[in-house]
Formats: structure tokens, sequence, C-alpha cells
């Protein structure tokens, strides 16, 4: 057969001169890269809102953007930024092509950790057909201290590392006995009288800070004026932690909690607001020239009017939010020193689910770096007996199951950490002291090892860990797995 090449010449013109008047739509060779034949839409947001620049801190983390194109697009990272990894990198359009729901596309950034450097940054860009979007992602270690010297919380947060609670001792209340006998009320909960002689052994032992709980109404008169022999004696248990060498938070304890006045409850917010206001006024004068090893937390696990340990009535996490900003405010208000100090607030009832971080509001303030959030954590509760269900007589080991349990929660205060650039603290955490030595130093060590490299977590161990009477060390394997994360 003989083909007249020069007719299927005349053809394929022809045809590649009609190809761009129909309705086929492409930005290259390859049919698949789809454009419309009208204006092309694109957006990058993050949380509903638009997106130029991300932050991220020492230990990177995790975003979740949102991609909506009507055009095929692609990603593309400046500088050859290996330490930016993105899920995707090029797609179909999410939205306006025929037969096919509209659904947006869920871009994760992960940032690695910084490691030694001090700051570094790339440009992603966004391209769909004409249209580009560029997002500035930045990465630099947190300052160390601000302009006048005083060290920063994420600083301060490093250097806690692990630390322990001088509890049932301060934090007490009680009516069996003399309301006006200082060393009843610090007795009265089975505890003996603090001296410094505990504190040395708490640091020699190679825990670095104190967290010392205060239950403060019982010890104001009327007018809400805390009463001196109480305020001198929180003073000189204050004064014990920082002569070892201690780091030292002091906070507002049983105040909150269970029938405590400090609630999370709209309905009196205001009157509440006003004693705390107070509260807060008298310890911060009190403490204004101490140095910066001196923390304060805000108030503890505060409930809301019902005493719900579970979601809070309507209100509830505004109200802990509300007061969270009027401990800040108050504090900065005083001054001096109290103008940098490192402010610790809890979440609703210290609970360190997604649902209290999603929902508390941290404080806005007006110094940068100097904020820090609190959650408690008995998780395993199986391992800690938070519910009182552990059989004396068939105590738990430490299992794989346990840290599956645990490694999630952390993950989520772990994610928290990151995305604000902030630290947080475990205030509370333990283990069921009936339980092997050996199987709760395996806790220990899983707890305070987990988040390294990865988040600014520090620790805060409730429970007898050195003797205080005879200051030796009660459970020397729990002390030494708790101890790794130091």
């Amino acid at each position: 057969m003989k083909y007249n090449f020069k007719s299927i010449d005349r053809l394929m013109l022809l045809i590649s001169l009609l190809l761009p008047a129909v309705g086929l739509v492409s930005c290259s060779d390859d049919d698949d890269k789809f454009v419309p034949d009208g204006p092309v839409e694109l957006s990058v947001t993050r949380n509903g809102a638009d997106v130029n620049a991300l932050d991220y801190g020492t230990y990177g983390g995790e975003t979740l953007l949102t991609l909506e194109t009507n055009a095929y697009w692609d990603i593309s990272v400046s500088d050859a930024a290996d330490w930016l990894v993105l899920s995707n990198r090029s797609g179909d359009p999410t939205k306006g092509l025929p037969d096919r729901e509209d659904e947006p596309r869920y871009i994760k950034l992960t940032v690695a950790p910084l490691g030694q450097d001090q700051s570094r940054s790339c440009t992603v860009t966004f391209r769909a057909a004409n249209e580009v979007k560029t997002v500035t992602v930045n990465q630099k270690q947190p300052a160390a201290a601000d302009e006048s010297g005083w060290e920063s919380a994420y600083v301060a947060n490093q250097n806690m590392a692990v630390g322990i609670n001088l509890f049932n001792t301060l934090d007490a209340v009680g009516d069996w006995f003399d309301p006006e006998d200082v060393s009843a009320w610090e007795t009265c909960w089975g505890q003996p009288v603090t001296t410094q002689g505990w504190f040395d052994a708490v640091a020699a032992a190679g825990f670095k800070a104190v967290r010392v709980p205060v239950t403060w109404h019982v010890h104001m008169d009327e007018n809400w004026v805390i009463k001196e022999p109480w305020l001198n004696r929180v003073e000189e248990v204050v004064n014990y932690a920082l002569n070892s060498g201690l780091y030292c938070i002091l906070n507002v304890h049983h105040d909150t909690g269970q029938d405590g006045w400090l609630c999370a409850d709209m309905e009196n917010i205001d009157a509440i607001s006003e004693k705390f206001g107070s509260l807060w006024t008298q310890i911060a004068t009190r403490f204004n020239k101490y140095g910066e090893k001196l923390l304060f937390e805000g108030y503890n696990e505060m409930l809301d009017a019902a005493n719900s340990w579970v979601e809070p009535v309507a209100g509830g996490y505004e109200a802990v939010n509300t007061l969270a900003q009027k401990f800040v405010d108050t504090v900065r208000a005083t001054g001096g020193n109290n103008a940098h100090r490192n402010l610790v607030v809890n979440t609703y009832g210290g609970g360190n689910s997604q649902t209290r971080f999603d929902n508390l509001r941290i404080p806005s303030d007006n110094i940068n770096g100097h904020l820090l959030v609190e959650v408690h954590n008995y998780s395993p509760s199986k391992f800690s007996n938070l519910n009182g269900e552990i059989d004396d007589d068939n105590l738990p080991t430490w299992t794989p199951e346990f840290e599956s349990i645990l490694g999630k929660e952390l993950d989520i205060m772990n994610e928290f950490s990151n995305k604000y650039n902030i630290p947080v603290i475990i205030g509370e955490c333990a283990a069921y002291d009936k339980i092997a030595d050996e199987e709760k130093g395996k806790y220990g060590e899983f707890l305070t090892t987990y988040s390294k490299g990865k988040a600014n977590i520090s620790y805060f161990y409730w429970g007898a860990l050195i003797d205080r009477s005879t200051y030796e060390i009660i459970s020397p394997l729990l002390v030494k797995g708790f101890l790794k994360g130091a």
C-alpha cells in the first residue's frame, strides 16, 4: 500500500489548529493536568484563615493546611529544604470537576527539630496554572532571655526538666485543730513540718525543681487579706527551695477543685475575679523581688460550679480563660521582677485531652516568652490507681499497652507545645505506690524520656519519693527512671 504523506501532514495540521477551540483543557502535554476554561482559583488556609507564614521553634512540629483549587496543582520548596516534609506535592483539582464532588485537599507540613542551628527558613510555593501562593516557613531557637536578661519560660522549663511536689502540706485543709496554729495546718494531712534538709535532699537526688502547692482561703480574713503568719511561713518554704538551688513553682491550690471558691462560673465571674485579683496582688507583691527561679502558677484544677471533671457546663471554658487572663494582668501590674516573671496557667481541671487544649486560650501578655501551660496526667489510670481500680493482690506491671496509652496523650501535649511555641508542664503525675519499684521505674523512664527531642515538656511527681523526715530516697528505681528525663 502506498501512503500519501502530504495528506496526512495536512490532517495533523488541521487537528492542531482546532484543538484550542474545543472544550479540552490542559496546561501541558499531560492531559491529567487539568485547567478550567475560566479563571483559576487557588486558596491555602489554616484553620479557616489565609496563611502566609508559619513559625516553628526548636522541636519543629506539624501543621495541616487546607488547599482548594479548580486546577491541577503542585508544590515546590525553595533552598532544597530537606528539613521540611510535605504529605503531597501535586494533585488533581479539589473542586469544579465534572461528576466529582468538591473536596479540599489537606497538606501536612512536618518540620524537623532545629538541632544546634539558630534559625532557618524556606518558601513553600503552591501553583495552580497561572495562580501562585507562597508560604514562608521560619524556624528559630526561642530567646534564652528577654531584653532585661530575665530567663525565658522556654529555657526555664528546659532547666526544670523533672521535679517533685511538696504535697499534702501547705495545701492541706481541716477543721479539727486550732486554726491559728500554722504548724497544725501544715501537718494536718499527715506530713511532718517542712525543713530545709528535705529540699537539700531533693536537689542532691538530682531533681531540678519543686512545685509548692498552697491553699490560701482558709488563711484569709473577711476582707480577703492573707494572714501574716501564713504568708511568712509560705515565704520561708519558698526560700528553702531556692536556697537548695531548685526552681520553685508557687501556686493557688485547693482554692480550686471540689467545692472551691475559685471556680469556672461565668454567672459569678465578676465576684470571683475580684477576689482572685486581690489574692494574687498580695502574693505577687510579697514575692516581687525574688529572682527568675521562682514561677507563679495561677490556679490548680479549676472546675465549674457543678464540680464537673468531664465537660464543664456552658461558660466553663470561657471562665477559665477569663481568670487566666486576670492572673497574668494582675501579676504584671505589680511591676518590678513580676513584669518579667514566668507565669503558669492550667487547662480546665488540669486535663490533658485534646478538647481541653482546644478550649484553652493562651492569655495575652505585654511581654513575650514568659508563659507556660500546665496539665496533670495520672495515666494510665490502671497504673496510677486514679480510679481505685487496682487489686493489691494482683498488682500491674508496666506493659506495651500502657506505653501506647500514655504515648498518645504525650503526643497531644507535644503537638500543642510545638504548635504554639509554648512550654508545657506536667504538674502532677504518679504511679501507685504499692507497685513493684522496678515496674514504677519503667513508667518513670518512659514518661520523662518520650518527648525528649520532640517538645518542651517538664514533669513533677506527686507522691513520696524522698522521705520527709529521714531524707532517704523511698523508691530508688522509680527515682532513677524518672530522672532519665533530666
